[in-house]
This record gives structure tokens, C-alpha cells and sequence, in this order.
């Protein structure tokens, strides 16, 4: 059995709380390829995005954990550039996921009454000249220097509820549940220590600080709360006529 998890700060700080018989059956990869290798390892277990369980509804869910937001820390990042008149279009740079790609398309018509185009990019970044929605890693320090915004505030104040980004799911039932020890001995491991294993990730200072001060916004117990949020999440594509059916969580 492999533990893949997405190459982001949040899944980082879950992955140091593991014993290290488990690290050591740790796998990093794109955000947006570990369901995919799910599929073709069904006892293997990962940290997906959550919008990823429209597509695949038939995996199966930990109701122990997610990686959830509802305020400043995010792992996507709004930038606008200054002075402009209107919003015609956003790049996305980084791990793009579902979550970004879908919500991207709900939050701008719903809360500025706005349709942007967003277009995948890999130039170099020029804030001066466009509008960014970076995802992951790529942020570095962006959200200090450059003025980022929360893209999880937003989605948090549009549920009014967190907004559940990531959750471990498994294609083989008994793989998850099996499991479900270490994850609760991790999940309570790192609500301790976090700031231990923030440290050891020896980040820029200043994003260090930043995340520091402000993990008060960052989630890894998955509460009622959670899973109301999880469950209305997935439930805003098909009201904003984005698929044709709702999707029915298999929790485990």
C-alpha cells in the first residue's frame, strides 16, 4: 500500500506526523494525477482534491480527515493587478486542480457578477500586466509580498461553512479503514506540534511566520462541520448547471 499526497505545504505537515514506518511508503506527486494512480493502485491511499470525487463517486472517503480552510491560509492564492476597469481574464500557474478549475468558474459570477477567462500559463510572472490564481508551492511567498487573497476565504464565506480542499480517499474500503488508526494518531499529533513540524520544513521567514501566525485558519479534524461543508461543496457544480447530477460521499 502507498500514501500519495499532493506536493503542497498542508499534505507536507500531515506527512511529518506519520510514523516513520509509513513515511517511508510515502509518494508525492501532482495534485490532479492521484486519483488517476488510485485507480490503477486500488489498495493505495491519497490526499485528492475534493472536487475530484465528482468524477470518481464510487471512492470511498475518511471521515477522520481533510485539509480544510476558512480564513487568510489557503493553497490558492488570488492577484490582481492594480488599476484596472475590468476582469476579463485569470492565469492559473501550479498544482491545478479540479478544485480551482470548477470553483474558478462558480466564485467570480457569484459574488462580483463576472465571467473571466481562465487560462493555464508558464510564463514568467508579471503581476503589473495580469491576474493570477496560483495554486501549491508556486505561491512561495506571493501571498506576503504581492498582496494575495485568500482563495479559501472566498469559497468559506460563499458556503458560509469551511472550505474542505483536500480529502484522503482509497478505492479499497478496507485499505482506508485500516488506516484509520494513524490517521487519528496523526491528525492528534500535529494538532500538538504543529508549529514543530512547520519549523522543520525550513521555510522562507517570512511564509514562515506568515502560515504561523494565522493556523487558527487551517483544518486537518474532519468535525459535523467538515462534513456539512464537504457535502454542500460538491453540491455547487451541479446548481450552477456545471454537471448533471449530484454526487452521494462514500464515507468510511
Amino acid at each position: 500500500m502507498n500514501i500519495i499526497i499532493p506536493q503542497n505545504i498542508f499534505s507536507t505537515l500531515f506527512a511529518l506526523a506519520l510514523p516513520d514506518g509509513e513515511k517511508e511508503k510515502l509518494t508525492i506527486m501532482d495534485s490532479s494525477l492521484i486519483v488517476k494512480e488510485l485507480e490503477n493502485n486500488k489498495d493505495s491511499i491519497g490526499i485528492i482534491p475534493s472536487l475530484d470525487l465528482l468524477r470518481h463517486p464510487e471512492i470511498f472517503v475518511s471521515q477522520n480527515f481533510a485539509i480544510s480552510f476558512d480564513g487568510v491560509l489557503s493553497n490558492s492564492y488570488l492577484y490582481f493587478k492594480q488599476d484596472q476597469n475590468s476582469l476579463d481574464k485569470i492565469l492559473l500557474r501550479g498544482d491545478i486542480t479540479s478544485n480551482d478549475l470548477i470553483l474558478g468558474k462558480i466564485l467570480f459570477p457569484e459574488q462580483y457578477g463576472i465571467e473571466p477567462e481562465l487560462l493555464l500559463d508558464s510564463k514568467p510572472i508579471d503581476f503589473d500586466s495580469n491576474n493570477y490564481l496560483m495554486i501549491g508551492i508556486e505561491n512561495d511567498t506571493y501571498p506576503i509580498v504581492n498582496n494575495g487573497i485568500s482563495f479559501s476565504d472566498h469559497i468559506a464565506e460563499l458556503l458560509n461553512l469551511p472550505y474542505v480542499n483536500f480529502v484522503l480517499a482509497s478505492y479499497s474500503e478496507e485499505s482506508l479503514q485500516n488506516f484509520e488508526e494513524v490517521i487519528q494518531n496523526a491528525v492528534e499529533l500535529l494538532n500538538e506540534n504543529i508549529q514543530d513540524y512547520l519549523t522543520k520544513l525550513k521555510l522562507d521567514t517570512k511564509l514562515h511566520d506568515f502560515i504561523s501566525n494565522n493556523l487558527n485558519s487551517l483544518y486537518y479534524d474532519f468535525t459535523e462541520n467538515e462534513r456539512e461543508a464537504l457535502e454542500e461543496l460538491i453540491k455547487l457544480p451541479y446548481y450552477h448547471g456545471l454537471i448533471e447530477e449530484l454526487v452521494e460521499i462514500k464515507f468510511v
